[in-house]
């Protein structure tokens, strides 16, 4: 399952980031053959599949370990204070990301009631955009809550 789940994650980021590539590269040869044809919200779409690119890779960097870290001061402790910080971080993480996914959902939820749209021409949604922000830290809740599980487990690598 958790095989089927990071591959899911790694497809749906890599997608995005090709369709935004994909884009930007199709409007710079339109602003050269076509200038006419050039639709107004093509960097606004590109804006908005990377943002939900960053967002669902964030969870990835944390399962990694890729995230910013002080290595080089917590090798230096003994191996159960390192235990004992990793426990923190994680707790921290879960507890950071947790209010961030809520703020994240009040404004999804605060966008639907005002039905904000995009200013281009396809009025997009905007709640579409702004749930990358709870989904994303959700993700990285999660990440963070399994991390205390295998780190409680002994399992942690």
């Amino acid at each position: 399952m958790k095989t089927i789940l990071i591959g899911l994650e790694t497809g749906a980021t890599g997608l995005l980031a090709l369709a935004a590539a994909l884009l930007t590269v199709s409007e710079s040869v339109l602003r050269y053959v076509a200038p006419a044809r050039l639709p107004d919200w093509g960097a606004e779409v590109t804006v908005y599949l990377i943002g939900w690119a960053v967002m669902l890779s964030a969870s990835r960097l944390i399962r990694d370990k890729m995230h910013v870290s002080v290595e080089m001061l917590v090798d230096t402790l003994s191996p159960r204070i390192q235990l004992a910080l990793r426990l923190f971080s994680c707790v921290f993480g879960v507890c950071i990301a947790a209010c961030i996914a809520y703020a994240g959902w009040l404004m999804v939820d605060f966008a639907v009631l005002l039905g904000e749209r995009s200013d281009s021409s396809i009025r997009f949604p905007m709640w579409g955009y702004y749930s990358a922000i709870p989904v994303g830290f959700g993700l990285c809740a999660a990440t963070y809550l399994w991390q205390i599980v295998l780190i409680a487990t002994g399992r942690e690598g």
